[in-house]
Order: C-alpha cells, then structure tokens, then sequence
C-alpha cells in the first residue's frame, strides 16, 4: 500500500486533522471522528510510522468526545439552577436537535432546559431562562472539551509518527 508515499499520508491526516479541529466550533461537522479517519488513513499508508495503538486511541476520543459534548449542556444547565428536569431537558433537546440540522443542534439545549424547567418543575419564566442559558455554555464547553482533546491527540499522533515510529 505504498504506493502513494509519505507526502500523501501526511496530507491527507493533516487535511483530516485541520478540518476535524475546525468541526468541533461547527455543529454537524463531525470533527474528532474526522480526526480518526485520519490517523487511520495515515496508519494504512504509512503501516510502519504509527501505532494502532494511537489509531484506537483517536477511536477512543472520538467517542469521548461525543459523549463529553452531549453531556456538557445538561452539566451547565444544572450548574445555572435548573433541577433534573432541567438537565434532562438539556440533553433531550440536545439529542433531538440533531435531527435538525444546525438550527437544532444550536437550540435543542436550551429549549430543552427552558421546558424543562418551565413546564416540568414549574419554575418562573426567569429561573428557567437561567438554566437554558446555562445550556448554551455548556454548548461551548463541550466545543472547547473537544477542542483540548483534539490538540492532545494531534501531539500523540506527532510524538508516534515522528519520534516512535519516524525515520
């Protein structure tokens, strides 16, 4: 599989890698699995210059990743008062908005904090706006969480491809 040589590998990980770190600010580019894909496509060309050590650890922060941003809403809302209606709400809405596009994905959060502390606890209009506003950083949370996680697995690759595995 060598036959389109290291320049290739390397254009295409870091292609997948630029663009991964970018998806994790833009809702509905999935950025970590992207950054997966890449570190497998350099471990297929390149077989010998990358542990699938680092490729299943890419894997493995891809699904952290995941589960940290969905997590991260309900975290904050709950954070900013709202009660296990809140929370729940939060990744409920998270959940639905996905089938939604951009638009769902940026408001199922909060919406979903704001019913549920409004029309599950029944708490003032107010209070229930805090913990969707709550939501909304834990949107940004999760993107940063991700945006770190991606970075550190960037260097694991570099330190494996270069240093481990270089030549």
């Amino acid at each position: 599989m060598q036959a389109f040589g290291p320049a290739f590998a390397w254009t295409a990980a870091l292609l997948c890698f630029t663009i991964g770190l970018l998806g994790v600010w833009l809702p509905l580019v999935p950025g970590l699995p992207l950054m997966a894909l890449g570190a497998a496509i350099f471990k297929v060309l390149q077989p010998d210059r990358l542990s699938w050590i680092t490729v299943i650890l890419f894997v493995l922060g891809a699904i952290l990743g995941q589960v940290m941003e969905l997590m991260a809403s309900g975290w904050a809302a709950k954070k900013a008062g709202a009660g296990r209606a809140g929370a729940r709400g939060a990744l409920l809405g998270a959940l639905i908005g996905l089938f939604f596009g951009l638009p769902g994905v940026l408001l199922g959060p909060p919406i979903g904090a704001l019913l549920g502390e409004w029309l599950v606890r029944r708490q003032p209009f107010k209070q229930a706006a805090k913990a969707a506003m709550g939501a909304v950083i834990g949107l940004f949370a999760g993107a940063l969480g991700k945006f770190i996680l991606g970075w550190g697995l960037v260097v694991i690759f570099l330190v494996d491809a270069m240093w481990i595995h270089g030549r």
